[in-house]
């Protein structure tokens, strides 16, 4: 007999599955089988529970058990972070350089448009220019604008904000150096008492924090539109970055003199977007 004809006589040669009772032999369960039905049965069982198990792995929630496998909400979250992160990182330096540019400033390292230095000056120039007598039809219109403006709150302008700005003295004692634009002295220096209180001439948040060589330690508030103040040769801040103060607030002490004949000097400064003031324009002294 060839090898084919015993292949084809043994894939029909029949055989019979049964299932006994062992007590008393009792047939329960019996099936005939050929090994095609077998391979087909066992190839068609493997097929299904492959299908199964990509199908539990693909789109139910076990598939997060799986070792190394990442969750739907860790990527979410990993996603959110690293957004959160990109967005801090430019928020940085964005800080870092606005304080670059402020620290320039007050270092004389960028030059000041000298024309928005003396804004009283300009203010009192122009009004000696414009007619402000007020006539008849101007009064009836002023009191009618002054009727439809009562409550319409609009934000102030540069001019309309320091013409009103109240501001509180930062330290006691006597101006021996005053504001000076065409030199590009934009502080003055008052000669004070040792261990002076400096205070914060408005509410406001501390933006810089720290030592220099030449005046020991500084101190710079940012305040409501766009105003600075700045306060130079403190004995040692207890404001720190990113702090609050309000109005009349101990910032620091004047660092007292080395010699004994000379009274500490404390240096102040007051910048509104950007540009120079003169804080005697402000501050009693």
């Amino acid at each position: 007999m060839s090898l084919r004809a015993r292949i084809s006589k043994s894939l029909r040669n029949r055989y019979r599955l049964v299932i006994l009772n062992d007590e008393n032999f009792e047939e329960r369960f019996s099936v005939k089988l050929t090994k095609p039905i077998v391979f087909t049965v066992v190839a068609g069982g493997s097929l299904l529970l492959v299908i199964a198990t990509t199908f539990i792995i693909a789109f139910t929630p076990l598939r997060e058990y799986i070792p190394g496998y990442s969750s739907t909400e860790l990527k979410r979250l990993a996603i959110q972070n690293a957004r959160l992160a990109d967005s801090l990182q430019q928020q940085l330096a964005y800080t870092d350089q606005y304080l670059k540019t402020i620290q320039a400033v007050i270092n004389g390292e960028i030059e000041v448009d000298k024309d928005s230095v003396n804004i009283r000056q300009l203010t009192e120039e122009n009004k000696k220019k414009i007619d402000l007598s007020i006539g008849k039809y101007d009064s009836l219109l002023r009191y009618e604008i002054e009727q439809e403006e009562m409550y319409n709150l609009q934000p102030i302008s540069r001019e309309q904000f320091i013409a009103a700005l109240l501001l509180f003295r930062p330290v006691k004692g006597s101006v021996i150096q005053g504001f000076d634009s065409e030199s590009k002295r934009y502080h003055i220096e008052i000669a004070t008492g040792n261990g002076e209180a400096v205070k914060s001439v408005l509410d406001g948040t501390v933006i810089y924090s720290e030592f220099n060589p030449t005046w020991n330690y500084i101190v710079i508030i940012q305040h409501a539109n766009d105003l600075i103040s700045v306060y130079r040769n403190l004995a040692f801040p207890l404001k720190r970055k990113g702090q609050n103060v309000q109005t009349g607030e101990v910032l620091s002490f004047v660092e007292s003199s080395k010699e004994a004949d000379s009274r500490p000097i404390f240096a102040f400064e007051l910048w509104q977007k950007g540009q120079p003031i003169n804080p005697q324009l402000f501050i009693n002294f």
